[in-house]
């Protein structure tokens, strides 16, 4: 039985037979409703401190200055991240929770009542003395945290923001970066090869030239990635033989294989002659599987499906930085973040877009002597 099982020698998350969990105490269980119940009471209590109500109008109209500040901000992105849609924006950054509404509601009722009775409720408490107003003004703060008067759409988005690595995108870039790119893109002198040593070998058995060696990464904003890049390139690309694996014991997976693919891009999709150009290019994987996550219903596909711009400019920005600040691995790959359909709704041919980055590439080569 449950009631049974000392918590003190348990090691295992074990399940109860009504569908609740039993945590070892070392490990984090999943937090009660002690502090939302105390909040509720609390703020109750407050509520019924004489002129509390003038100061919290007041606090929540200099809330309000500042969603108009962040408003002026997110105008000037209205295209890029709201579609150019200016009432989504006006939506996102003035929003408030029911509860805000409601609370706002009665001190808005009570302070024109408290006017008609004493003209100004704040100068009459502060005739009494500093203290009953700041204590006034202290409970007035607690009941507006309480009730998250800085709750909205765009705050849940500047705070994700400022998560330091603990937003959903750095945790896919982070993940991405040491499970597979740090596996597959440096040489570490052993005999393992790098992404630079197999082109090399590739090139030789092969009898080609890959002008770029560098692995291209592809991040469309649409996040879907098609399991061959053919078909995203209106067949202006080629699969060919991909480079030689690379072999890994990982996670109690022995011998596990990591390969990178190789493409002939055959420009303005000709393919009767000689220019085809070789590229070692695949999609992010971990944006794919974000955008199967986006596709079902899942308890927090919604969530996702609200910020998915956000989460995928944090994976981009995140893994960026990751990679450059490594030497072993900034000249072995390209990041390619893009949007993958025009104005027209049409999708873009990637095949171009490689071209494109390659020509860029080789020209930088050639400008510091490389």
């Amino acid at each position: 039985m449950a009631s049974a099982i000392d918590c003190n020698e348990l090691q295992v998350v074990k399940e109860l037979r009504g569908g609740g969990l039993l945590y070892p105490k070392n490990i984090p269980g999943d937090r009660g409703n002690t502090a939302l119940i105390t909040q509720i009471i609390l703020t109750i209590l407050l509520m019924m401190f004489y002129c509390t109500a003038s100061n919290i109008i007041l606090i929540s109209l200099c809330n309000f200055l500042m969603r108009i500040t962040n408003l002026f901000e997110e105008l000037r992105h209205v295209h890029a991240r709201y579609d150019d849609k200016i009432l989504k924006v006006f939506a996102v950054a003035l929003e408030y929770n029911t509860l805000c509404i409601i609370i706002i509601a009665v001190c808005i009722s009570s302070l024109i009542a408290m006017i008609m009775a004493v003209k100004n409720p704040i100068m009459f408490l502060w005739s009494h003395g500093p203290e009953p107003y700041i204590c006034s003004l202290l409970s007035s703060m607690i009941i507006l945290r309480l009730i998250n008067i800085d709750e909205s759409r765009l705050d849940t988005v500047l705070k994700v923001s400022q998560m330091k690595g603990l937003d959903y995108g750095s945790s896919m870039a982070y993940s991405y970066f040491y499970g597979y790119l740090n596996i597959v893109l440096p040489s570490v002198g052993d005999e393992k090869k790098g992404l630079y040593e197999n082109i090399k070998v590739y090139e030789s058995q092969n009898g080609v030239e890959v002008p770029v060696k560098k692995l291209f990464i592809l991040i469309p904003t649409s996040l879907h990635i098609p399991p061959n890049l053919e078909e995203a390139s209106y067949y202006w690309m080629e699969s060919a033989k991909k480079l030689e694996s690379v072999v890994k014991h990982r996670a109690g997976v022995v011998h596990r294989t990591y390969h990178n693919s190789v493409y002939k891009i055959h420009p303005r999709g000709q393919r009767g002659n000689d220019s085809k150009v070789y590229v070692i290019t695949e999609g992010a994987t971990p944006l794919l599987t974000f955008y199967e996550v986006l596709e079902h219903s899942d308890k927090d596909s919604s969530s996702y499906k609200e910020y998915k711009k956000e989460i995928a400019g944090s994976f981009y920005r995140t893994l960026r930085h990751i990679i450059r600040s490594k030497p072993e691995c900034r000249d072995l790959c390209e990041l390619i973040y893009y949007e993958d359909y025009d104005s027209d709704g049409k999708k873009v041919n990637i095949a171009e877009i490689l071209l494109e980055k390659i020509e860029e590439q080789i020209s930088l080569a050639s400008y510091y002597g490389q």
